[in-house]
């Protein structure tokens, strides 16, 4: 009788172990099948992806070449952008519970030297950083960031020393505007308050013990772990970039990474360890209150599970990342190619990862590349009506200046002016846009030459006129 039991139990462990292990390698096979197709309508040369899955990486795979042509694998470093801020909050939260840093203590109790200004009687606090409610705008914050001239040790207090003097554009704690300068200010307070520079820091306090050991916070050591160029995206296809990398900007966004050590992040967020204890990291995972949409580092979901999530973006890559403790849950997605105006379509990889592992049909978001398209007609069509104009103006015997000289005055003016109107009515910066949208930059300067060009044509050809009609006279 004991034997047929034991037969029983043992046959029932293989069924369920079994089914367990068919329904495994579906979901793999789905998710292969899903970022071959996304990889292939994106036009992305790179990408790698882990999932873990109750207490189990159940998938890990790589696609695709970097720019040196070397294929992408779980060891290749890539620019993590801005997930590079929880692990940023993460190095914070050591530094909270070894006493050194309060959470709701003004930031000028650890960098005296950083000014601002404001008619509020609220300080900015080391939270309001975090959350993204310092009142310090990402209009401002876009003068000091994504910058390729900073000091290579050095850079972070540069930076912040550029950004001091600021004017808040709404009191401390008043309203969420997501900013990387925030961070920026973190990193200074992270070197002031440990003595050391914020690269040694992460790597002594946070990549060491959670065995991150290819992930870095300078760009000599993101040489060393093999970081190359990305690449930009032209009207959707991949164009190889120049490795653009900000030395101030590790706190924020420049930090380097790999989907192996990313799980290990993910699965620290998850489970815990020894850098920080249950109630430190709980304050981690904790939404924000009431309606708002940003915690201490990371995102929160819309959901009724708000879970933690991050994307991140440099001019040349793009990061996303997220965990789910209820569930038990959590993925990172790497890729080596971005573009400002493609970043929704992106969203929806991760998004079809998900519905997969909840047994759900994933969707891709095609990827649209029509305000580029929209731009090019516009400058064609606009080049072959001022072509066509000034071949009848030139043919004109006689020209009223009292309509022409403005005309030529207004195209001119309108070429002048059209970078500053521009940028100020999206709310960045022309930096900006040349990093994160390189066609539409480009596209948006052939656009501005060929205005400039017709207003001067035309005083040219009055000019020529004028002459000519003063020759005969005389």
């Amino acid at each position: 009788m004991k034997k047929i039991v034991l037969i029983l139990f043992a046959l029932l462990l293989f069924t369920t172990s079994h089914t367990f292990a068919v329904e495994e390698s579906n979901t793999s096979y789905q998710i292969k099948t899903f970022m071959n197709k996304a990889l292939e309508e994106y036009n992305i040369p790179g990408a790698t992806l882990a999932v873990v899955h109750n207490g189990n990486t159940i998938f890990q795979d790589s696609w695709g070449i970097m720019s040196d042509g070397s294929p992408v694998s779980e060891e290749t470093s890539f620019l993590i952008g801005s997930v590079s801020k929880p692990l940023t909050s993460l190095g914070i939260m050591v530094l909270v519970e070894e006493g050194k840093i309060k959470l709701d203590e003004p930031i000028d109790t650890y960098i005296p030297w950083f000014t601002y200004q404001t008619d509020s009687k609220k300080s900015i606090t080391v939270r309001h950083l975090l959350e993204q409610t310092s009142g310090i705008s990402a209009y401002e914050g876009l003068k000091v960031t994504d910058q390729q001239d900073r000091d290579k040790e050095n850079g972070i207090t540069q930076a912040v020393k550029e950004l001091s003097g600021v004017k808040l554009s709404h009191d401390p704690e008043e309203i969420y505007e997501y900013n990387s300068a925030n961070y920026l200010l973190l990193g200074a307070i992270i070197e002031e308050v440990s003595n050391q520079t914020f690269s040694s820091f992460m790597d002594n306090r946070i990549f060491s013990p959670l065995a991150m050991k290819n992930t870095t916070a300078d760009y000599e050591s993101a040489i060393e772990k093999g970081f190359v160029p990305g690449y930009h995206s032209w009207f959707g296809k991949p164009v190889k970039g120049d490795g653009w990398y900000d030395h101030s900007g590790a706190p924020y966004g420049y930090m380097t990474s790999t989907s192996s050590d990313l799980i290990k992040f993910i699965e620290f967020m998850l489970y815990g360890g020894e850098l920080i204890n249950e109630q430190s990291l709980k304050q981690l995972r904790m939404p924000p209150e009431s309606d708002q949409r940003y915690g201490l580092g990371w995102h929160f979901s819309k959901n009724d599970n708000r879970y933690p999530y991050h994307t991140g973006a440099t001019s040349e890559y793009r990061s996303e990342i997220f965990f789910m403790p209820e569930e038990d849950l959590g993925a990172v997605l790497l890729t080596n190619k971005y573009h400002e105006l493609e970043a929704v379509a992106y969203l929806s990889m991760m998004e079809g990862i998900r519905s997969i592992i909840k047994g759900e049909k994933p969707e891709l978001i095609p990827l649209n590349v029509s305000t580029q398209w929209i731009a090019l007609s516009v400058i064609l069509l606009l080049s072959i009506i001022f072509s066509i104009s000034l071949i009848r103006l030139k043919r004109k015997k006689n020209i009223n200046k009292i309509v022409w000289v403005p005309i030529g005055v207004l195209h001119v003016l309108i070429a002048v002016g059209f970078i500053p109107l521009f940028t100020l009515s999206m709310g960045i910066s022309w930096k900006t846009l040349g990093l994160f949208s390189p066609d539409l930059a480009f596209l948006i300067q052939c656009l501005i030459v060929v205005l400039a060009v017709y207003g001067l044509l035309i005083f040219l050809i009055i000019a020529i006129k004028q002459k000519v009609v003063e020759k005969i006279v005389n």
